[in-house]
């Protein structure tokens, strides 16, 4: 296994998850258990590490469950008052365990268990401006009072980031933590968006790597022969399109069905996570169970070749025995983890190989 790999995953102080460990995971790991134990939450944590805690991605988490405003809402003015200032940093909360009103000196740690070099820290704050105990941005004013603001630290990073320039144009995107070459794609329960298969698509348009999408795509139709993303009413809205054996004119990706839609976007999300991590939330969503042994075996082949690690969720029963089946077959490692809450805390509950063959095999519940 590759040394950039997480074989563990350490949680502190990150929504519903007070302390939450996990070891031993593997190449491909899938998350279960009941509703509203934490398992989109977990998701959501890999990817705040991933992307070493950059603001818009915290904000964008926050955006995506209704928890706050957009940023392009927000930035339409240069400054905000001071009550919206407090009004929209205070959403933050949900980001941190309890959601305390104001959680100051809660600290969210996110990180690989055995090495805390590479532990992500985010930190609330109150700067008391100039002279206070947090140093300002570079392009921000020395005005006094207190100003909310965030700290993150990774390794030898340490970004300082005041509320005030947050909700502005001002703050970059991403920030100066992350690295150029960053590879890691997370897709939500409802899938890319538009732009992001146009982004991702164009990466790998005429490359080898378009094999792999139209090798996905055969899983579920056999006549597929081309794959191509064109536009419709103007270029920042194209969609997917292939042709077919059996028609002369290309057909809307969409229009042979939903699961089809899906598995483009993972097959897509996965060849452009090269050296990676994929993060996918309910991973069975719009797929027949019939077909999710093949799209499990894709997936475990695909990532070894391309040296991604996977992380999705599910909470199917036919998923998990699809993932089973390929897990063993697979020579590459393959976890299952089970998140139970027991008394308000979330536990982890790990399924090798060989123990989730017995599971499914005698009809044991691990969902």
């Amino acid at each position: 296994m590759p040394a950039k790999m997480l074989s563990s995953f350490e949680i502190r102080g990150f929504r519903a998850f007070d302390h939450l460990k996990l070891t031993d995971l593997g190449r491909v790991n899938l998350f279960v258990g009941k509703n509203n134990v934490g398992k989109s939450s977990l998701l959501e944590a890999l990817w705040v590490y991933a992307n070493q805690g950059a603001p818009n991605i915290l904000w964008s988490l926050l955006v995506d469950r209704n928890e706050g405003e957009s940023l392009s809402t927000l930035r339409l003015a240069d400054r905000l008052t001071d009550e919206e200032i407090e009004k929209q940093f205070l959403t933050i909360r949900y980001l941190f365990y309890g959601r305390k009103e104001k959680p100051v000196s809660q600290t969210i740690s996110l990180g690989p268990s055995e090495n805390g070099k590479n532990t992500l820290t985010i930190e609330y704050l109150m700067s008391a401006g100039r002279g206070g105990q947090v140093s300002l941005l570079p392009d921000e004013d020395e005005e006094g009072g207190e100003i909310p603001a965030i700290s993150i630290k990774m390794g030898s990073n340490n970004v300082l980031v005041r509320m005030d320039r947050f909700f502005t144009k001002r703050i970059r995107e991403p920030l100066l933590l992350l690295s150029s070459e960053n590879k890691n794609i997370f897709i939500p329960a409802n899938g890319l968006s538009s732009a992001d298969v146009s982004r991702y698509w164009d990466s790998i348009t005429l490359s080898t790597l378009e094999n792999d999408v139209l090798d996905s795509l055969r899983l579920l139709d056999s006549r597929i022969e081309r794959v191509n993303l064109v536009s419709l009413r103007d270029a920042r809205d194209r969609v997917p399109i292939v042709k077919i054996s059996d028609f002369d004119q290309p057909l809307p990706l969409r229009s042979l069905g939903e699961g089809m839609n899906r598995i483009f976007g993972i097959a897509l999300a996965l060849v452009n996570a090269k050296g990676g991590l994929l993060l996918l939330d309910e991973v069975e969503s719009g797929l027949h169970y019939s077909i999710l042994p093949n799209v499990w075996d894709f997936i475990f082949k695909a990532a070894k070749r391309l040296d991604v690690q996977v992380f999705a969720s599910t909470h199917s029963k036919d998923c998990i025995e699809g993932f089973q089946k390929a897990a063993t077959a697979s020579n590459e490692q393959g976890a299952l983890i089970r998140l139970e809450n027991k008394k308000g805390r979330i536990i982890p509950v790990s399924f090798d190989e060989k123990e989730l063959t017995i599971a499914t095999r005698d009809q044991i519940e691990v969902r």
